[in-house]
């Protein structure tokens, strides 16, 4: 009840909201014992027992409660006391332990679980990147043969291209050199019948000098081609 009592800040205050154990009367001799001065001087000390106190003043030299309302305040502030101070038995001494027990138990298996989780996502996590940079290199290679293969069939084109150059200039080459054979053979026959001998060989050289002109012009236009 001195507990309740010290929840108010003066005496005053206490008097309005007595406490539930008693009646108004009896709140206002309890709040007249806590605010005397051997109670303050008890408090103080440090020696305060609330219950013997009031009990000290509400009975005679031989014992006797003046009043019984007297009597049943101070057995339940002596029961009060005594559940405050008695120390909570074994058994639950050993129930909280073991509630406890369980309780770190508990948190152990959580924070296990977490970290098995926490392992498993990054073992996932680097078999996808494994995956993904062995995907990437697929990738690069398919990339490289490509360009090689790209780069082969070019060379192949560019060489049947200039095998098949070459192939047209010597026929025309050849083509043009029988033509003009033919013409000397032409012109060879006119000289002899006119009996014009030196004109004969001086065409002759001439005829040469033009196949082989062009010559160079078909040799040259087939380079360019």
């Amino acid at each position: 009840m001195h507990a309740y009592f010290k929840k108010f800040p003066s005496k005053e205050a206490a008097l309005l909201k007595p406490h539930l154990d008693t009646t108004e009367e009896q709140w206002k001799e309890l709040c007249d014992l806590f605010t005397s001065e051997a109670f303050m001087k008890n408090q103080e000390s440090g020696n305060i027992n609330p219950a013997e106190l009031y009990k000290k003043n509400y009975t005679n030299k031989d014992g006797i409660w003046t009043s019984e309302g007297e009597r049943e305040i101070y057995e339940r502030m002596d029961a009060f006391q005594r559940r405050a101070v008695k120390p909570p038995p074994s058994s639950t001494l050993t129930t909280q332990s073991s509630d406890l027990q369980h309780q770190l138990a508990k948190a152990r298996d959580e924070i296990e679980a977490m970290r098995a989780a926490r392992e498993k996502d990054l073992q996932e996590f680097a078999k996808k990147q494994a995956e993904m940079e062995a995907t990437l290199r697929d990738h690069r290679e398919e990339q490289r043969v490509e360009q090689e293969r790209i780069r082969l069939e070019q060379e192949e084109r560019m060489k049947r291209e200039q095998e098949r150059m070459r192939i047209e200039h010597e026929e025309r080459i050849q083509l043009e050199q029988e033509r003009m054979r033919k013409q000397e053979r032409f012109t060879g026959r006119n000289i002899e019948g006119t009996g014009e001998e030196n004109n004969g060989e001086e065409n002759v050289l001439c005829n040469e000098k033009k196949m082989s002109d062009m010559s160079k012009r078909l040799f040259s236009g087939g380079s360019k081609r």
